[in-house]
């Protein structure tokens, strides 16, 4: 176990954080790894590729398969430009769609449609 700051600190100063999982529920490695700046480079499986758009805010790879990896590591590596694009695109992304004043808002919609449903029932 390490703290989230440190994780975040190792995050910060890696050319890629990588993730070659055969299955995620969620992609929250891959969302923690965006939020702290780094390019991702995941498995299209489970969660992660729901989170992971290959070649815009980084690049999937296939599960089990280590030549797919190398490609990422590669690509990644030989074009800095396209992955500090990609990076860009990621760290917008993660922020927008997963920090807090959108969480708060659609917890408030949510509330607020729930409360207005029970209105508008007899029962």
């Amino acid at each position: 176990y390490i703290s989230d700051e440190e994780r975040d600190c190792l995050y910060s100063v890696v050319d890629a954080a990588i993730f070659p999982s055969l299955y995620e529920p969620f992609g929250i490695v891959a969302l923690e790894a965006m939020a702290a700046g780094s390019n991702v480079i995941a498995s299209s499986v489970g969660g992660l590729a729901e989170v992971v758009r290959h070649k815009e805010n980084g690049l999937t790879c296939y599960a089990n398969d280590p030549m797919s990896i190398v490609w990422a590591v590669d690509k990644t590596l030989s074009d800095p430009a396209a992955a500090e694009a990609r990076r860009k695109v990621a760290l917008a992304e993660v922020k927008d769609l997963y920090g807090w004043p959108r969480i708060a808002r659609q917890t408030a919609e949510l509330y607020e449609s729930v409360a207005n449903e029970r209105r508008s029932t007899d029962w």
